[in-house]
């Protein structure tokens, strides 16, 4: 018998990529990011599930998780993979999946996922700058991504490097799933 999942809700944020600041990809030391590997799809879900299943702004909301970030996820890994790891040591400790083109609009795939125990540290806030370059440098001039209201990502790290909430697109009802940020 599966756990019943909340519904949810979802707000939209877009990035002007030619805005970002030069130094919106810096990670502190001990820090390390690095594009994942095709054989490093384990790990990235392991960062991923332990992100949105230990955070309490997410608690309720495994169907989510389960049908529409993992399996994105897994997409990030195809033929090209499109994926950032942070490390510390040998330790990945945050992931962030991305794609330069989505049906849904959405490039942001996981959003920054940083494991509990270093959030607070600088290392989603960079992680995204990280992920917005990427971005920009695979062509994009503009990066959509969404996650719940009055999670910390919407109110402090999505509004980081020009990052501007946004309409959904008419043609998604007001609750629609897709791959969301933690």
């Amino acid at each position: 018998m599966s756990i019943p999942s909340k519904p949810i809700k979802l707000v939209r944020f877009r990035w002007k990529l030619q805005d970002l600041p030069p130094e919106a990809a810096d990670f502190a030391k001990p820090y390390k990011v690095r594009q994942a590997e095709d054989h490093e799809l384990d790990d990235a879900l392991g960062v991923v599930k332990a992100s949105y299943n230990l955070d309490p702004e997410w608690s309720g909301y495994g169907k989510h998780l389960d049908d529409f970030v993992l399996p994105g996820l897994k997409r990030a890994f195809g033929d090209n993979v499109h994926c950032l790891f942070v490390f510390h040591g040998n330790r990945v400790i945050a992931a962030s999946a991305f794609a330069p083109e989505t049906e849904d609009g959405i490039h942001l795939v996981t959003g920054p996922c940083v494991l509990i125990e270093y959030r607070n540290r600088g290392i989603g806030g960079a992680l995204l700058g990280a992920t917005l370059k990427a971005l920009r440098d695979l062509g994009l001039t503009e990066a959509v991504g969404q996650t719940r209201p009055r999670t910390p990502s919407a109110k402090y790290l999505f509004t980081k490097f020009g990052g501007q909430e946004i309409a959904p697109p008419r043609s998604l009802p007001a609750d629609a799933d897709a791959a969301v940020a933690a």
